[in-house]
């Protein structure tokens, strides 16, 4: 009787009335910041109340998501939640890092959890369920090891990297300036923007949208006149809103990667080719611009949303297959940089496999969205002929979203 009784009060002990304030606070309060965003969403704009707060709600959702399934199915089996929660976290985590490997690049319908999932949450969500582990008793041997096994698979798609540079820099080494300036100067200070960029007093710099941000962007610019100036002796080609600007002559040109992209008319191209002259060897330097992986005009709970997408990634296959093949049949040496719209261990860079990405930062994010600098959708590739040092990346001091990518390159 006196056991009965203590078992029916054990749970008041356990749980008292501030405990049980504090857990609906943790459901209420991320539950009514997606709320707000979603009722925002139907409304067919785009913001984030409360700057990147919600996004980081936001990036939970899908590990959550899936481990609501292990948690409900292992109820029976597993009595302590701590553990079920532990364990269905590992399985989520696990299940999310295989169905990437496999199906980003491969389908449209990865797009969207390829952006809602930071790449490095691949890695550091199995460390911090390895860490966790400890407080697990029935599940600590099966977390263990589904969390070890997602680190292993993990850590190759987080875009985090340890290495160094390609050795000392030799005198003759070219430095490469690659930026979506985003919009151009069209809404910040011309002279600001044109002293940022001139600062890097570059030999050959590769620029993205050249162009005002108008319907059907990217709108052209005429700036032909200003640029000259500003850029004496230098050798100016533009396509698209692709800008380069190189010191070296250029030898020959081309557009690659020609496909149709209904919500920008005006945008065609996947990049520009210019092959220059670097004292008497020809290096093919591709400018690059993949298209969007969506536009956030349209409601995510609308057909339009994701009609974009589907036809967003078909374009942006072709364009990946034409530089790819542009690329593997140049008897040049090859430096390919700009914008790719792509995260790392995604699907569409495989393609580019022949050529070896620039490694620099210990996370090379350059994309900042809501105030967080979580995602790298900037690049430079280089074939085996050259060498690729101190690549580095630095901040748009409030011009544009995406970090500007310098390199140095040599023979090697």
């Amino acid at each position: 009787m006196l056991d009965s009784a203590r078992r029916e009060e054990a749970p008041e002990k356990r749980a008292p009335g501030a405990v049980r304030i504090i857990r609906w606070a943790a459901v209420a309060v991320p539950a009514a910041w997606l709320a707000v965003t979603v009722v925002n969403w139907l409304s067919g704009d785009f913001w984030w109340w409360g700057g990147g707060a919600p996004l980081v709600v936001f990036f939970a959702v899908p590990l959550l998501a899936v481990a609501a399934v292990p948690m409900v199915l292992l109820r029976h089996r597993v009595s302590s939640r701590r553990d079920r929660a532990l364990v269905s976290l590992a399985i989520a985590a696990l299940a999310l890092i295989v169905a990437r490997r496999i199906l980003s690049g491969r389908t449209w319908l990865w797009v969207v959890p390829d952006l809602v999932i930071p790449p490095l949450l691949f890695l550091l969500v199995p460390v911090a369920l390895l860490l966790a582990v400890p407080l697990a008793t029935r599940t600590r041997w099966w977390t263990a090891s589904l969390a070890s096994v997602a680190l292993v698979l993990g850590a190759t798609q987080s875009g985090v990297h340890l290495g160094g540079g390609g050795g000392p820099v030799p005198r003759d080494a070219v430095k490469v300036v690659s930026w979506d300036a985003y919009c151009w100067n069209t809404d910040d200070d011309p002279d600001r923007f044109l002293r940022y960029l001139k600062k890097w007093r570059a030999d050959v710099y590769l620029l993205q949208e050249h162009s005002g941000c108008g319907p059907g962007a990217p709108t052209p610019i005429d700036d032909a006149d200003v640029l000259r100036r500003e850029f004496p002796g230098h050798h100016i080609v533009t396509l698209d809103g692709l800008l380069t600007i190189s010191r070296f002559p250029v030898t020959g040109q081309a557009a690659v990667g020609e496909a149709l992209n209904p919500y920008a008319p005006s945008w065609r191209h996947a990049a520009l080719r210019t092959d220059l002259d670097l004292g008497g060897r020809t290096v093919s330097v591709y400018n690059v611009h993949l298209f969007d992986m969506l536009y956030l005009s349209a409601s995510p709970l609308s057909p339009r949303f994701y009609r974009a997408i589907a036809t967003l990634d078909a374009a942006r296959k072709v364009q990946v297959d034409a530089l790819a093949a542009d690329a593997g049949g140049n008897p040049n040496p090859v430096v390919a940089s700009g914008n790719f719209n792509a995260l790392p261990g995604m699907g569409r860079l495989r393609g580019l496999d022949g050529l070896t990405a620039a490694q620099g930062p210990l996370y090379p994010a350059t994309l900042s969205f809501a105030g967080l600098r979580l995602w790298r959708m900037d690049w430079t590739f280089t074939s085996p002929e050259l060498a690729v040092h101190d690549y580095d990346l630095h901040s748009p001091e409030g011009l544009s979203t995406h970090h500007l990518q310098e390199l140095l390159i040599s023979e090697v």
